[in-house]
């Protein structure tokens, strides 16, 4: 499963290799839930599973270590499978090959995401709890399951409080080489729309829009890299093409990704391809002038072998595309140079005679974030859409007179010689859902590099393991 031998710290990554060998894919982490637990129970200490798949492990104090402050280890078990264009895989069936390319990063070798996010921070709060040198107070691991999907497991464990007895509480899934202090909070807008449709012209031709190769990204933390959303560009096409009739729109997927592809499959007047296509290209260059696109960004129309039965009726297709022109997306504002709330149009698909619509919102501030749900639900009106608003959950706000941010940063100097620097985050993080649920938790949030979560260019820096376990285990011995 992997191209090279495994780098210190050797026991970090020989679990981590496992990990990547478990498919666990959102909603589908019963196996990874199961085998750290069996692995937990073959090293002596105390396991519990909720119904959900939520696992806590157990390693009491170092003799001497009592009275040292409870720490919670926590990340969660689920990754967002995405796959580089072009590149077939089941994630419910295979494992993630592992490649260590010559700059020091690992990646996955089959052109997928890696899942680092989140499995190396479980890794490495399974190697600490398994490591018989390390001299620390009572230590736990909490490990949450469908956190990509709406931090759905997090928000079960108000039913089991228990799970997270303890002082202090190291979220383990964080990206970069700095301490997290808060987060954004965020929400699902989905709309179900009743397509009218009518028979396609006789004579007609079919066709399709094609949006390929798009960086794609994290949706909250690559939100204000202009990126591009293919379905924002989708619709921006469609629009000034009004002579193409479409049949279906396809692209997008999980909400907390940046659409990379989208697909619209319809019909043409004949002879008409050709001007399209020249209004197209131009398009297309606006749009690689204005955006940060991959070099093989591509958007085209293209012949179909076969014209669609239906198309949509012109008044249904001009109002779907005028709707999804008003739906907001991208960042809005900034706060303390971080994005303060941000919109993410995620997914469109036709199922029926129905088509269905996702977007996900994020904000530093939880009015905000409602304002901005509500805003994305009335771009539908008068679409007789079904608009449903769910899967909220709380931001995370900063805590100044954090104990273990100053123990932790005090830790940093000692080791490397320089303070790492507090952050919020605008990204979704389990942290507030857990903190209202134990407000006596200290939390503070940090990890190993890894940069294009998300994205089947996702990659996990080697010494940034390295670095962060020397680090997290220094703390660990010194908290009291």
């Amino acid at each position: 499963m992997r191209n090279f031998e495994l780098p210190e710290p050797v026991a970090v990554w020989e679990i981590f290799e496992r990990i990547c060998e478990i498919p666990h894919p959102s909603g589908h982490e019963a196996a990874l839930s199961d085998a750290l637990a069996a692995l937990a129970r073959q090293h002596g200490l105390a396991v519990r599973q909720d119904a959900h798949g939520n696992l806590r492990i157990d390693r009491p104090a170092t003799p001497g270590r009592e009275n040292a402050p409870r720490v919670i280890l926590q990340g969660h078990l689920d990754m967002v499978p995405q796959c580089a264009g072009g590149v077939e895989f089941d994630f419910l069936r295979q494992g993630i090959p592992l490649e260590l390319r010559d700059d020091g990063w690992v990646r996955s070798a089959a052109g997928t995401t890696l899942g680092a996010d989140n499995g190396i921070g479980v890794a490495i709060a399974m190697a600490l709890l398994l490591d018989p040198q390390l001299c620390c107070g009572a230590l736990a691991g909490v490990f949450t399951v469908s956190e990509e999907v709406g931090l759905n497991g997090a928000q079960l464990l108000a039913e089991h409080p228990e799970f997270l007895d303890g002082d202090i509480l190291l979220n383990l899934d964080s990206e970069e080489d700095v301490l997290y202090i808060g987060c954004a909070g965020g929400a699902r807008v989905t709309a179900d729309i009743p397509i009218h449709s009518e028979q396609s012209p006789v004579g007609w031709s079919g066709a399709t829009l094609e949006i390929h190769n798009l960086a794609g990204g994290h949706s909250g933390m690559n939100i204000a890299d202009r990126r591009g959303n293919a379905l924002k560009i989708l619709a921006g096409a469609l629009t000034i093409s009004p002579e193409f009739r479409v049949a279906r729109i396809s692209g997008g997927g999980p909400d907390n990704v940046i659409p990379r592809e989208a697909v619209a499959t319809g019909a043409v007047e004949p002879g008409k391809l050709p001007q399209l296509q020249a209004h197209l290209a131009q398009y297309a260059a606006e749009a690689v002038r204005d955006l940060n696109v991959p070099p093989d960004f591509r958007i085209e129309f293209l012949p179909a072998p076969a014209k669609p039965d239906s198309v949509w009726t012109r008044s249904f297709q001009e109002k779907f595309l005028a709707a999804l022109t008003c739906v907001p997306d991208g960042p809005f504002g900034t706060f303390n140079a971080v994005v303060r709330t941000s919109s993410n149009l995620a997914s469109i698909h036709c199922d029926g005679n129905f088509v269905h619509v996702g977007t996900s919102q994020r904000s530093l501030f939880d009015a905000e974030r409602r304002e901005m749900s509500e805003k994305v639900g009335r771009a539908f009106d008068g679409l007789d859409a079904t608009v449903k608003i769910s899967h909220a959950y709380p931001g995370w706000e900063p805590a100044s007179d954090s104990a273990v941010l100053k123990q932790t940063q005090a830790v940093y100097k000692e080791l490397f010689g320089t303070v790492p620097e507090a952050k919020v985050i605008h990204a979704g993080l389990e942290c507030g859902i857990l903190s209202g649920i134990n407000p006596a938790l200290d939390i503070l949030s940090f990890g190993p590099t890894l940069t294009g979560a998300h994205t089947s260019e996702e990659k996990l820096c080697v010494a940034s393991v390295a670095r962060f376990w020397r680090m997290i285990r220094a703390l660990l011995e010194k908290l009291v």
